[in-house]
């Protein structure tokens, strides 16, 4: 392990002996995460990826300025929060609903949003629907929902169907925490993380049992969603952002893999999405992890952070 590692994982345990755990009542269970900052601090609400949890935020919050209010929420599912009932589908649209939950049980009135691929694609979404709550947002390697052909339609909602009906397919036991971490480093969208920094994140989302480690995370969350937005619905949400919006692509991300999707998406995000700034940055697809120093410059510098606490409300005069 460099030496780089072994600093950037002593300032995450750094932020979790911080933090204070946070949990949000929903009518499934709760919602659980992390705060970090003064609770009077100006909101920072920080939505994770697919699969990933909390954790995946806190070598990011290594190097933004203490002076805000950051809360990093462990989506339904992942990481420490509850499941959804068995008899519930777990649709990604719903997560939007989900999210407004934890918006309501925080009290957040305004707030700066940052998401990073599951995260940002759903942060998308809530700005276009909640505009009125968002002061700024942050998408990091993720701010288009991956739409489909309408010819796809019918064939995607079959196979995702079919698997939601059948039996759920119990998470792998890996004998060994060393050879689940490396296994994780080494898939698509894990690539250029270190092993030991893997290793940090996926704690909150395995437990050990008698065989060895096993995810925790709900299995329904792997399969494919029944139904996917088209062009006719994701074009028109792009033109209704009306929040300032800083899109932080990774060089080695999303872009990548060429996906039709996601290349039609930028095209016409490029045309069309007039309130946000693309700005590329080199790293993998979890930059905020392995580029802190970039990423954090750029989040820095767009939301207006500052290593002074933010003034005191002003006491105007109401009249007699």
């Amino acid at each position: 392990m460099s030496g780089g590692t072994a600093k950037l994982l002593q300032n995450c345990k750094a932020v979790l002996d911080s933090a204070s755990l946070i949990h949000i009542p929903v009518p499934w269970g709760y919602v659980r995460g992390l705060q970090v900052g003064p609770k009077d601090g100006t909101p920072v609400l920080m939505i994770h990826g697919w699969l990933d949890n909390c954790y995946s935020f806190v070598p990011l919050l290594s190097a933004l300025p203490p002076t805000r209010r950051y809360i990093a929420l462990d989506l339904p599912g992942h990481g420490h929060s509850s499941h959804k009932p068995k008899s519930a589908n777990s649709h990604v649209i719903d997560l939007i609903t989900d999210i407004e939950h934890c918006r309501r049980g925080l009290g957040l009135q305004r707030f700066d949003l940052i998401g990073h691929s599951l995260g940002g694609m759903l942060s998308g979404i809530y700005c276009a629907t909640y505009p009125e709550y968002i002061k700024k947002f942050v998408a990091i390697d993720g701010l288009l929902p991956f739409h489909s052909p309408t010819d796809k339609i019918i064939s995607n909602l079959r196979r995702s169907s079919d698997m939601i009906c059948g039996d759920p397919v119990p998470h792998k036991v890996y004998p060994d925490l060393d050879e689940l971490s490396e296994k994780i480093a080494d898939t698509m969208f894990y690539r250029g993380i270190h092993p030991e920094l893997v290793k940090f994140m996926v704690d909150r989302s395995i437990h050990l049992t008698p065989r060895g480690y096993q995810f925790t995370y709900d299995v329904r969350l792997r399969y494919p969603a029944l139904i996917r937005m088209t062009r006719d619905v994701l074009f028109p949400l792009i033109q209704s952002w009306t929040t300032p919006i800083l899109y932080l692509v990774a060089s080695h991300g999303f872009k990548q893999f060429h996906h039709p999707s996601y290349e039609e998406g930028m095209t016409f995000l490029g045309e069309h999405g007039k309130n946000v700034k693309q700005l590329e940055l080199p790293g993998p697809h979890h930059l905020h992890m392995t580029n802190t120093d970039d990423v954090s410059a750029a989040i820095i510098e767009y939301l207006n952070l500052s290593d002074k606490p933010d003034p005191a409300p002003r006491d105007f005069f109401k009249g007699l």
